[in-house]
């Protein structure tokens, strides 16, 4: 079996394991959620060398979840738990766009052990907080996972088929600008089917779509980048044709906190986010 099949297989396996499970809308799914999170936490404790580093990056995210979990639970402060939410989840966002703007200014230096542990902590602890407002609704991980599967599976395919100009090569040799631009068309495209099949806005979901293409993209040169700074070439070897879970759901990463503060600001300004009742 060569190793595009072994790909393809794995992501439809896995895309058919998530939609069933989260569509479920039952324990299992939630469980099974929490444990893809686990698993990716333990593949990112590989891109920490140092073992000092390694106590730092558990103790910022036990810490910072301990001080998210009793400001955000408390039941006096509903108003304020949300606002709170939002705060948190825009300074999750930002950062995900300032990481963006310093992948693309990478000329190949080293990062430091200290350094991605503290990025790690950034980008985790949203997107594990995410999961809290994506599962209240089973069609938002189905639509979050399928769009980002469109975009990462139209990118690979016209890069590796019409790909010339490598966009980012100092990260990731094989991302090409053909591709990127092959994924904000496709993606879209998908995104505005699924709308006209859900009877819902198309606008809505092609602004989804290109936003999707974009921070997906960002998050999976960033976890590309961090693996290049290791020098390996995936998370680990759970997947075959993919690696790891990172390799898999590094887009989903970083669309998820995005994805959790457009919720939160239509819920605060009264607003039916997507078309979907929440």
């Amino acid at each position: 079996m060569s190793e595009l099949t072994k790909r393809i297989f794995s992501a439809l396996v896995m895309i058919l394991v998530f939609f069933y499970l989260i569509y479920d809308a039952s324990i299992v799914g939630i469980i099974f959620s929490e444990l893809v999170f686990s698993i990716i936490l333990w593949e990112y404790l590989g891109l920490i060398k140092k073992r000092k580093n390694k106590i730092i990056f558990i103790s910022l995210f036990v810490l910072i979840n301990i001080m998210l979990l009793a400001l955000l639970s408390n039941d006096k402060l509903f108003i304020s738990s949300n606002l709170l939410s939002i705060y948190f989840f825009a300074i999750s966002s930002f950062s995900w766009i300032f990481i963006g703007f310093w992948v693309f200014k990478y000329q190949g230096e080293p990062i430091t052990d200290l350094r991605v542990s503290l990025l790690g902590a950034l980008v985790l602890i949203p997107a594990m907080y995410s999961l809290f407002i994506i599962l209240t609704n089973s069609m938002y991980p189905l639509l979050i996972i399928g769009a980002v599967s469109i975009a990462d599976t139209s990118a690979y395919f016209i890069g590796r088929r019409l790909g010339k100009r490598p966009i980012i090569p100092n990260v990731s040799p094989g991302k090409t600008v053909e591709g990127l631009i092959g994924s904000l068309i496709i993606t879209p495209l998908f995104t505005s089917i699924a709308a006209l099949i859900l009877d819902n806005n198309i606008i809505h979901f092609l602004f989804f779509g290109v936003a999707v293409s974009l921070i997906s993209f960002i998050g999976d040169v960033f976890f590309s980048l961090l693996k290049r700074n290791r020098n390996i070439k995936e998370s680990s070897n759970l997947i075959p044709g993919h690696g790891g879970f990172i390799d898999l759901l590094d887009g989903t990463i970083a669309i998820l906190p995005f994805f959790a503060l457009s919720f939160l600001l239509a819920l605060l300004l009264d607003y039916n986010f997507l078309g979907f009742i929440f």
